[in-house]
């Protein structure tokens, strides 16, 4: 034990418990966290046994173990200790060989006196974080009573819930004893508190995932990640913990109201928009770019998730598949054994979760749907979608699937790539369609609004879009306001800017061998137009404007 006299600070233990026990309750816990490492430990296990009795393919079975698809232990994001062993291996096999005897010949070794010897016979110059590479090799014996060390992880959870650290001096074979000791000392404070960890593995998961940036379940409400990360930022604030978070209750359902402020539409429209989703469950935004489509449908998907349910986002493409979008054989690599495995694609996963939650919403936004070969791609969701109580034997997984009555589809259209009259019958009857048009509500006026809320003078930009669309005559390729709906401040040289980068070519693209409606669309011609018509605020531009007709010209943007 610790050689230092340990008082437990209670509120901090509550914190840090509350938080465990909510990842532990957490119905991925055992998927994302723990089965996984007794699949490593098995295979760590057989390389031991092989290197034991010297068997010819031993340094394979190490190198497969190590360097199993699945570690992200040693393997995980930027930090390469996996790569180093395997390199060591290959490159000095005599030094491997001595570093793990070490660690695997003799069972009865206490696990401080493996590590130590691994850590000596590598030498931290050769593997700079031995004793972590040394503790992964220890679930050889036992995934479960034998954990992964890593000193970041650990070194927060001795912060969050005040345990002493390992002192300064201390070898690295002491850091990780110390690690165990704290897992053991967890695992006393959480049953003291009613939550029973089945083993060091269990603890060992929970000290990674309270102490990991980031790291939540996507399904809980975004008010318990907010919580979590600021009870991490404060290094384990007892003030943050469980009875915090039941000051912030999962909302009853969405707030539509509130959603609609944010979106600067005007009341009503909203509220009829997700009247017609629940009612059809599968609705098609369509209309030109810039109108919003994609943006509304992720703020519908995020507040129905933010109420307790959940949402995924998939764009269709020309080679997006069947296999991406609901199941396929996907090359995978088993160590050195290349191979096929049958994977669930975003419509299944999220089907799954839908089921399992049947009284919360879920939704699936699919971007860009007449941009991939929906009949191609639907395949036996064009059936699924019309007779929801049915379900249809899929083609590979060749069993019954359907798809549960909470989940919602929101699709969008660009109809400046392809009209919504080309949309083949099938999937015309199987789905509402509602349209953003820039001179229909709730689009129509949208810009203005929210430059009056958010960038008042600049009222201007929506007069020049209006006459631009006026010029344009085409309401499937009109301009829409999201091109000006930015954070930076709208005056002339950011909006000829945005003209110049964005609007322009979009109109050369609609309007190619049409030089009179380009030339009508020149930046300069619409506001001496605008000008002509009544005079701009001071701030707006004027055509006459010192500059403006030389920027233009040496950007290129003279298309008379």
């Amino acid at each position: 034990m610790t050689t230092e006299p340990y008082t437990p600070d209670a509120a901090r233990w509550d914190a840090f418990v509350a938080w465990g026990r909510l990842f532990f309750e957490w119905a991925d816990f055992e998927d994302a966290e723990r089965n996984y490492k007794l699949e490593l430990g098995a295979a760590l296990e057989a390389a031991r046994q092989a290197f034991v009795a010297k068997t010819p393919n031993w340094p394979d079975l190490v190198e497969q173990a190590v360097g199993h698809p699945r570690n992200n232990l040693t393997g995980g994001g930027n930090w390469r200790l996996q790569s180093h062993f395997i390199r060591l291996l290959k490159d000095d096999p005599q030094l491997i060989t001595k570093a793990l005897d070490s660690v695997w010949a003799k069972a009865d070794t206490p696990d401080r006196d493996r590590v130590r010897g691994f850590v000596e016979a590598v030498a931290p110059g050769n593997l700079g974080t031995a004793e972590s590479m040394a503790s992964f090799l220890l679930m050889a014996f036992d995934a479960e009573q034998q954990p992964f060390y890593r000193a970041r992880p650990f070194n927060a959870a001795y912060k969050m819930t005040g345990y002493p650290g390992p002192r300064p001096n201390d070898p690295r074979d002491r850091r990780y004893e110390h690690a165990v000791e704290f897992l053991d000392e967890f695992m006393r404070q959480a049953a003291d508190r009613d939550l029973d960890l089945r083993d060091r593995l269990d603890a060992q998961s929970l000290v990674w995932c309270v102490t990991t940036d980031n790291y939540k379940a996507k399904e809980w409400p975004a008010g318990v990640g907010e919580v979590l990360a600021k009870y991490r930022e404060s290094g384990g604030d007892p003030g943050l913990d469980e009875t915090a978070r039941e000051d912030e209750p999962p909302p009853d359902g969405p707030d539509w109201p509130e959603l609609a402020a944010r979106l600067s539409w005007e009341p009503g429209h909203l509220d009829e928009i997700v009247t017609d989703l629940e009612d059809k469950r599968q609705m098609v935004f369509y209309g030109p770019p810039g109108t919003g489509k994609t943006f509304v449908a992720k703020a519908i998907a995020e507040e129905y998730a933010r109420a307790g349910g959940g949402s995924e986002i998939v764009q269709f493409h020309p080679s997006y598949s069947y296999e991406d979008f609901v199941e396929g054989y996907r090359p995978t690599l088993d160590g050195d054994q290349a191979g096929f495995r049958l994977m669930e694609g975003p419509l299944k996963r999220i089907a799954a979760d839908a089921a399992a939650n049947p009284d919360a919403k879920f939704v699936l936004v699919i971007d860009e749907l007449n941009r991939g070969n929906v009949a191609k791609v639907f395949g036996e969701l064009y059936f699924l979608l019309e007779y929801r109580n049915e379900a249809m034997t899929l083609q590979y997984s060749d069993e019954p699937f359907k798809l549960p009555p909470n989940l919602l589809f929101i699709c969008t259209m660009n109809t400046a790539d392809r009209s919504i009259a080309l949309v083949d019958a099938a999937l015309r009857r199987r789905f509402w369609f509602h349209g953003f048009f820039p001179d229909e509500a709730p689009i129509d006026g949208l810009l203005r609004r929210w430059l009056a809320e958010n960038q008042p003078g600049a009222e201007w930009v929506a007069d020049l879009v209006d006459r631009a669309n006026e010029h344009l005559g085409d309401r499937d390729a009109a301009i829409g306001p999201s091109y000006f709906m930015g954070d930076a401040k709208l005056d002339d040289e950011r909006v000829r800017r945005i003209w110049r980068r964005a609007v322009r070519p979009y109109v050369e693209e609609q309007c190619y061998g049409e030089e009179e409606k380009l030339r009508s669309l020149e930046y300069d011609r619409l506001l001496a137009e605008l000008n002509a018509g009544e005079p701009l605020p001071a701030e707006a531009p004027t055509s006459t404007e010192p500059g403006a007709g030389e920027e233009a010209a040496a950007d290129g943007d003279d298309a008379s």
